[in-house]
């Protein structure tokens, strides 16, 4: 078995679905493990006996992932009012990552699936596996190891899921498990060289244009072991790219030799959104997004900086950078 500790909790949560009617909702600004791992769920749910069950998020299905639902689509979180669903929390380190408003109006969700090491979940049954190098691996994992049939449509959301968050098996937590699983779900259908030609050979020219204007102004400190980049405020309308679309442009940053911690820093209306990423776990630049309420991963994290621009946060972070370098060094 792949998660055997889990088996339990998971055989819990099946049952708990049964009959009832499912909402799977996910983080705004989804990315390719939330959206496989949103549908791939929904359908396990139905095969299992289900009432019904939505998938919800605030935001669209980011164009690069559409191929990848089959035809189906987001329900509005924010707009959706219906109290005899229950909610289920997928790939979500935090429940007021979903909408503010829709928290709110469904504050005990029954469920967690997730794999974030900061998760803070606030569900009845959780299922937390920070081993995994995605939530679609833990979850190709629990279907496997409870004898779920894994359609053809679901293997390959979920190792796309899976491709995504390790970028491309590259990642630290890669384990031998990550490709076993993997192997597992080419052979339930998972067609893996259609997975790599969605996902690395459809590029926008608009996201080549905003990748541009993002490598340009990429900065070095403490002898480039740092680097930090920006998106300031206008760079969607100037390249004609999305917000979808800055996913994945922090990863240019960490790629240069020497660099040690990588930041992207994303100006929005009131705050500023940093992405953080390591060259490996031992960078724990989850500690750093904490500082701000945000989390993540050892060697890859998220956070938001309210009421801040990147002119008013720049040497705030940077001295925070430099102080956890050293640390880390020590």
């Amino acid at each position: 078995m792949f998660f055997p500790h889990l088996a339990e909790k998971f055989s819990e949560l099946l049952k708990s679905v049964k009959g009832r009617k499912i909402a799977v909702v996910g983080h705004m600004r989804p990315d390719g493990d939330c959206v496989a791992s949103q549908f791939a769920l929904a359908d396990i749910f139905m095969q299992v006996g289900a009432a019904d069950v939505v998938c919800l998020n605030q935001n669209e299905i980011p164009r690069l992932y559409g191929d990848f639902t089959y035809g189906r689509c987001f329900v509005d979180a924010e707009a959706f009012t219906d109290l005899s669903y229950d909610v289920i929390t997928v790939d979500c380190a935090d429940y007021k990552r979903t909408n503010l408003t829709f928290c709110g109006r469904f504050p005990e969700p029954l469920g967690c699936v997730d794999h974030h090491q900061t998760n803070n979940s606030v569900a009845k049954i959780n299922i937390i596996e920070p081993t995994a190098s995605a939530t679609a691996e833990l979850i190709a994992g629990l279907a496997l190891d409870a004898g779920l049939k894994i359609l053809p449509e679901n293997a390959t959301q979920l190792y796309m899921g899976i491709v995504m968050d390790t970028r491309q098996f590259t990642t630290s937590n890669t384990r031998a498990l990550t490709f076993e699983i993997a192997s597992k779900l080419i052979e339930c259908g998972a067609d893996a060289a259609d997975v790599a030609r969605q996902l690395y050979q459809r590029e926008s020219s608009a996201k080549l244009n905003l990748l541009a204007e993002y490598l340009s102004t990429l900065k070095y400190y403490e002898n480039g072991k740092i680097s930090i980049g920006e998106l300031r405020k206008g760079v969607y309308e100037r390249t004609g790219a999305k917000k979808e679309d800055s996913d994945g442009l922090v990863d240019y940053g960490r790629a240069v030799d020497g660099v040690e911690i990588a930041l992207q820093l994303e100006e929005l209306q009131n705050g500023v959104k940093g992405s953080l990423r390591a060259k490996n776990q031992s960078g724990r630049v989850n500690e750093i997004a904490a500082m701000f309420g945000g989390g993540g991963h050892l060697a890859a994290a998220g956070f938001t900086a309210d009421g801040e621009t990147i002119a008013t946060f720049y040497e705030k972070i940077l001295e925070i950078l430099k102080a956890h370098l050293k640390k880390i060094d020590a």
